[in-house]
């Protein structure tokens, strides 16, 4: 019944296991799709930047561009006068004028095919056109007629045009305007080099707040337009203010203060953030729930063959002295604990027997000796147990840890006084080990043992507790840099062990008194109980010949140097 009641404690103990660990997954999403709101929102805030500053390079540029051009077109009064020439007389009569004027100067110039050339210096030139004071017809050229001729009214296009004033720099009046008009296209382009999943639209106003180019990734929002038509229908300004509301936004003014608005939407990133969200949760709860699945198959096994063993122990426990744990439904560790467990029932019943035939002088004795038989045998059963538990779900490290810490009990039970180096620091080695797998970002070793060392004797446990030292007094736990040394090595003919730490290091006042205390072993201190216990039992086994010194070591920390 109490086996039962445990077995129900343990299914009740991993469903809250599994309640908690939904929450947490919960907890978890909120958490990241926070964290991914604001990476969205840096990735958007880029993105209209980035379009909105190659929007005003390539607005400047193409706006220099036709600044250059007019420049050019007035920069003597010969040409000046062409121009005029070009709207005053019929095509015939300005040939006829340009080819006189070209016969008694030598001198030529000709308006169209003057045009004509700023299609082949820019590819995305589509059209220009020119008005001059006076004339009431224009002069238009298009790439399918870059000569161009006089129209009174230019057709409807869907182009980005620029404009530049044509002053005469002589008397510094307007003549009229030259206009040049580029591809949309190459503007819409930026918008969509772009890569962003969120519906960039990008709008630019002319000076007096006119828009003049609309353009996006998506399907252009048609509601932005409509806000700005209102207000320019009311303010006759754009105010973007009340835009902010609802979208990111990044402004820029070019050369002529033409007005450059980029926006993302607010709600586009809201909802691609709830949708990784909810695709990184959904993930998550489906791995979490088939490795649940898993355990709970793998936990109802392990419990029914622990409720086995459990019930004979407790039988046994209530006097059923020969009952035995049934191995032919147990597997892998379960079996190899019950044989275990099995055995030492045997081994128990035997010593038992034994004891009963002992005179009652010896039965305390032999009852001593008989626990220490039995508890180690247990010990390492049960640790060997734990380690193959751990090998078994994939968990090498404790699998390592244990096995480690079962490897350093048996150094420890071992009763052989005398060790070679090499054996000392590997049973060292063992020791730092299990420390760096409690801190492992905070602790780090190097052991190195020179080949003409490895086999000299000491006696055991003569470089151990100097390191337990170490970690006792010198290590500083609040910083990740922590790390020992060990090095074992012959010069000319004598054997030095140096031990060296970067810890907090020992007061000079009290690193002098310790080396004084080398020396005189009857001013020892208390504390350092451990360093004398090495350096006697050192000094008893190699006699005068053994030195022991103390020093800081550079950089802050401890060295110990033993030489014999």
């Amino acid at each position: 019944m109490k086996i039962k009641m445990k077995s129900n404690q343990l299914y009740s103990l991993l469903k809250i296991y599994s309640i908690i660990l939904i929450l947490f997954l919960t907890f978890l999403s909120i958490a990241v799709g926070m964290l991914l709101h604001e990476n969205n929102k840096k990735i958007a805030l880029q993105s209209i930047q980035n379009t909105t500053g190659r929007f005003e390079f390539l607005i400047n540029k193409n706006q220099d561009k036709v600044a250059e051009v007019g420049v050019e077109l007035t920069s003597t009064s010969e040409k000046i006068a062409s121009i005029q020439d070009y709207f005053d007389l019929t095509y015939s009569e300005y040939l006829t004028k340009v080819l006189e004027i070209n016969y008694k100067k030598n001198w030529y110039y000709y308006l169209p095919k003057t045009i004509e050339n700023l299609y082949y210096r820019d590819s995305s030139l589509l059209s220009t056109s020119m008005t001059l004071k006076n004339f009431p017809e224009i002069y238009y050229s298009q790439k399918t007629n870059t000569m161009g001729n006089k129209v009174m009214q230019l057709p409807k296009t869907e182009v980005f045009r620029f404009s530049t004033p044509l002053l005469n720099k002589d008397t510094l009046q307007t003549l009229g305007s030259f206009h040049m008009d580029f591809e949309k296209e190459s503007f819409d382009q930026i918008i969509l080099n772009q890569n962003s999943p969120y519906p960039i639209q990008t709008l630019v106003f002319s000076v007096n707040d006119q828009l003049i180019y609309e353009g996006s990734n998506k399907r252009i929002d048609s509601t932005i337009s409509k806000k700005i038509n209102e207000q320019m229908e009311q303010n006759s300004t754009v105010e973007l203010d009340q835009l902010s509301t609802s979208y990111y936004i990044a402004e820029s003014l070019t050369k002529n203060n033409q007005k450059i608005v980029t926006i993302i939407p607010h709600k586009a990133i809201i909802e691609s953030t709830i949708k990784s969200t909810i695709s990184l949760f959904l993930l998550s709860l489906v791995f979490d729930g088939l490795l649940l699945m898993i355990l709970f198959n793998l936990f109802k096994k392990y419990v029914d063959q622990v409720e086995d063993i459990l019930l004979t122990v407790d039988q046994i426990s209530v006097g059923a002295s020969k009952n035995r744990i049934s191995v032919h439904n147990k597997k892998a560790e379960t079996k190899q604990l019950a044989e275990g467990i099995n055995r030492m029932l045997d081994s128990i019943q035997n010593y038992i027997k034994d004891i009963y035939e002992l005179e009652i002088k010896q039965k305390d004795a032999d009852m001593r000796a008989l626990q220490s038989q039995i508890n180690p045998h247990f010990l390492y059963n049960t640790l060997e147990y734990i380690r193959m538990s751990a090998v078994s779900e994939g968990a090498e490290e404790l699998a390592d840890v244990v096995f480690q810490f079962a490897t350093l009990l048996r150094n420890n039970i071992s009763h052989e006084k005398v060790v070679t180096v090499e054996n000392e620091l590997k049973f060292c080695e063992k020791y730092i080990f299990l420390y760096q797998m409690r801190y492992p970002d905070q602790v780090a070793y190097r052991f190195k043992v020179c080949d003409d060392a490895k086999e000299t004797l000491i006696p055991k446990f003569a470089i151990q507790p100097l390191i337990e030292n170490y970690f006792a007094h010198g290590i500083d736990f609040t910083r990740n840099e922590n790390a020992i040394s060990v090095k074992a090595y012959n010069e000319k003919g004598k054997t030095k062990i140096v031990i060296s730490d970067n810890g907090i290091g020992i007061e000079k006042e009290k690193l002098a008194q310790l080396n004084q205390s080398l020396i005189q072993t009857d001013s020892f201190k208390p504390d350092s109980v451990g360093i004398m216990n090495v350096f006697t039992r050192m000094k008893l086994f190699y006699g005068n010949q053994f030195k022991m010194e103390i020093t800081e070591t550079k950089g802050g920390g401890t060295t110990v140097m033993m030489e014999f």
